[in-house]
């Protein structure tokens, strides 16, 4: 009976850390001319911001690509503020000009939310090429419950060993494809910051837009939350019945009863980050992270076991190629 016992327990174990551990730019048009280079001598300096102010009080007059090149600021109008750009662009304190900017900066919680929200939106919608690295592996194990009265001090380290042991997925994904879009995370309608614990966007030096939304922890997820919806984590009544479901089939046919309890389970330190390029809108790259904290009860005939085990999943997505 011990043997029989045991093997189911490692069914069990196995069907519940499987159930834990959730599983270039395209080229720019060319044109004939260089943003911020109004002299056309293939580089952006003070002579350019100098040409600027001479056209501004009238001495000078700019035409056809030297005066676009000059609305750096994309308003229509060359003038000082357009040469104080290209001062701060020849320095090195901007990275590019505002016209050339599909997307602008975004100021507030509620346009870092919408930026994400349009960004992650519009690759669902095309399917770009993209590798995709998926890391899963329980953190913390804690095992109970008078079913381990019949294994050896051993047997249960082994047992917590093998639920520790990490797995790692590795793909690259084509264009278009089922697989690429399952992959990505899903369409986000949610852009209330006061749903999320916070919020940032920074400029990085590259002059590509970062992202970063940290999620608050959600105890008992349920179907709509944010974490749920976003990372595409199953809600607490999902994870139940795909327990009791999976444990009815592992255990198919057997003749000892198992049922299954799950006491609590809940995300921490759950977050999205991501890279956008502003004058695409694209995605450069993106990390999503999600820790999975969960109690669950099996009961064996007259013997229960419980499994406390905090399972973190970290996906990485890089190389997107519209």
């Amino acid at each position: 009976m011990n043997k029989t016992l045991k093997k189911f327990i490692s069914l069990l174990l196995a069907v519940f850390m499987a159930l834990s551990c959730v599983f270039t730019a395209s080229a720019e048009e060319a044109i004939g001319f260089m943003y911020g280079d109004v002299m056309a001598d293939g580089s952006v300096n003070s002579s350019d911001a100098l040409s600027i102010l001479k056209h501004s009080v009238g001495s000078e007059i700019l035409e056809g690509d030297s005066f676009t090149a000059a609305d750096v600021n994309g308003d229509g109008f060359v003038n000082s503020s357009d040469a104080l750009l290209i001062l701060q662009y020849a320095v090195g304190t901007i990275k590019s000009f505002p016209v050339e900017l599909k997307v602008q900066f975004p100021e507030t919680k509620e346009e870092i939310l919408a930026l994400y929200a349009s960004t992650i939106n519009d690759a669902r919608a095309v399917i770009p090429a993209y590798k995709i690295n998926l890391k899963s592996q329980a953190i913390k194990v804690e095992l109970s419950g008078s079913v381990l009265s019949i294994m050896s001090k051993e047997e249960i380290e082994q047992q917590k060993a093998d639920m520790m042991k990490p797995s790692e997925y590795n793909n690259l994904l084509r264009a278009g494809s089922s697989s690429a879009l399952s992959n990505l995370p899903a369409v986000c309608k949610i852009t209330d910051p006061a749903k999320f614990k916070d919020v940032t966007c920074k400029q990085l030096a590259d002059g590509n837009y970062q992202i970063d939304i940290i999620f608050k922890n959600e105890k008992d997820p349920k179907a709509g939350s944010p974490i749920v919806t976003m990372l595409k984590l199953p809600d607490k009544a999902t994870f139940v019945k795909t327990m009791e479901e999976e444990v009815e089939t592992t255990m198919g046919g057997a003749e000892v009863p198992v049922s299954v309890t799950v006491n609590n389970m809940e995300y921490q330190n759950c977050s999205i980050s991501c890279v956008i390029d502003p004058k695409t809108g694209e995605l450069v790259s993106m990390n999503t992270t999600s820790d999975m904290v969960s109690s669950v009860t099996m009961y064996i005939l007259f013997y229960s076991m419980t499994t406390g085990t905090t399972a973190r999943t970290t996906t990485s997505y890089s190389n997107f190629i519209y």
